[in-house]
């Protein structure tokens, strides 16, 4: 048997040989590896000492993967288990070249490829400080007035980040623009550090990132802020004529007024008015450019005079008209008889347009076209030659007509009898 064997070892090796060939093909066939290429799947940076930052130029945050795999496997492969990773522990101060490591937890898949396989970074002693908040002035407030109060709450920030970036920082800053500003201001600004040469220190955090700014502003001597009032003339006028003013607008609503008596600024009540604004006549909006009316020894600041605005609207009303019925579309040789013979009608609208109307602007018709004999209830028609002017439903709703072939008797005036 031994001696069978050893003869025919070789054609039992080639035979066991094809066989395998065969299954391989076999299952190759019926479930085809596949190569894909997966990505950008970010990269895990673990174990890094708390004391330590990632400084300079930042390491690729994402890589690709490659990986070859039964196609039957694929519909298991994902983003959530494929990994790239980056083992930052024991790691020191310095620059380090590290091995990107790749994985899949899907067997029978295998990671042919990645990038990048390496990275590059610096590493660098972590640290913090604490600076109080300057405030930075930007421009200058509107003349006449001056900044007297300028904090921020809080008042200190923490500085973190790399040593030598921590170092840099002189000074934690929070810009505030004043420029044409009258009144006290409150606003959140952004904070900033930067280095003795005013420039920002990248690479570092601020906790706050913001603060609350409050500025005071007040006039300066002899100056003083008023509020503007229009001066209107005509507006009983304008009611009597049916209209009304329904919106003012000035601009500037304030302004700011100068005088080297100081006497006649502390007069002032707060506001001062304009020259008269007339609106007798007026139909529609107005706007003028009026001067100040200010007292002897009293200017403003800036003479370009304020620009007034005067919104003009109609009163709207009611009125009731009464109105005979008109017939139209009634086939000739045919009589009617109405019952009412008359409405009453009532419009709105505006009041000027409601004062002027016509007797044949508002006009009630009835619409007797194709009717034969016989007693109907027709609706009436009622037609408003102004298109700014609407009607409430009319009553009764319909109109009782009775048309027939001949006319209808006319009335016998009564005789009167004289007395006894």
């Amino acid at each position: 048997m031994l001696r069978w064997l050893w003869r025919n070892l070789g054609s039992l090796l080639l035979a066991f040989i094809l066989a395998l060939a065969v299954w391989i093909v076999a299952v190759t066939n019926a479930d085809p590896t596949e190569t894909r290429e997966l990505g950008p799947l970010p990269i895990d940076y673990s174990g890094l000492r708390q004391s330590l930052l990632i400084v300079g130029e930042a390491p690729p945050a994402t890589g690709i993967i490659t990986v070859r795999a039964p196609l039957s496997v694929w519909e298991q492969i994902g983003l959530d288990n494929v990994v790239l990773a980056v083992n930052l522990a024991g790691l020191e101060e310095g620059t380090h070249v590290l091995a990107v490591k790749t994985g899949v937890d899907v067997r029978p898949a295998q990671v042919t490829d990645w990038d990048p396989g390496s990275i590059s970074l610096t590493l660098e002693r972590a640290a913090t400080a604490s600076l109080d908040i300057e405030i930075e002035i930007i421009g200058e407030p509107q003349l006449g007035f001056r900044t007297t109060l300028v904090d921020s709450s809080p008042e200190r920030a923490i500085i973190l980040g790399p040593l030598s970036q921590v170092n840099r920082v002189v000074s934690v800053v929070a810009a505030v623009n004043v420029l044409e500003r009258r009144e006290d201001f409150e606003q959140v600004t952004s904070l900033a550090a930067v280095d003795a040469d005013g420039n920002i220190v990248e690479g570092v955090e601020l906790d706050p990132e913001v603060t609350q700014v409050r500025v005071a502003i007040e006039p300066r001597e002899r100056f003083r802020l008023v509020s503007v009032v229009p001066n209107f003339e005509g507006v009983e006028q304008l009611a009597e004529a049916g209209y009304r003013l329904t919106d003012v607008s000035v601009t500037p609503e304030v302004i700011t007024v100068f005088s080297s008596d100081p006497t006649a600024l502390q007069g002032l009540p707060g506001f001062v008015l304009t020259f008269p604004f007339d609106l007798t006549g007026a139909t529609r909006d107005l706007e003028r450019r009026l001067s100040l009316d200010l007292p002897q020894g009293v200017s403003p600041v800036e003479d370009q005079g304020v620009l007034v605005k005067a919104s003009i609207s109609p009163v709207e009303g009611t009125i009731t008209v009464s109105r005979l019925i008109e017939v139209r579309g009634l086939t000739d040789g045919l009589y009617t008889q109405l019952s009412p013979e008359a409405v009453d009608i009532i419009l709105n609208g505006p009041l000027p347009t409601l004062n002027t109307l016509q007797l044949e602007d508002v006009r009630v018709i009835l619409d007797l076209l194709d009717l034969d004999i016989g007693v109907h209830q027709i609706p009436p028609q009622v037609i408003i030659a102004r298109t700014d002017v609407e009607h409430d439903p009319i009553f009764p709703s319909t109109i009782k007509i009775t048309i027939t072939a001949d006319p209808p008797p006319t009335p016998i005036p009564l005789t009167p009898i004289p007395p006894p």
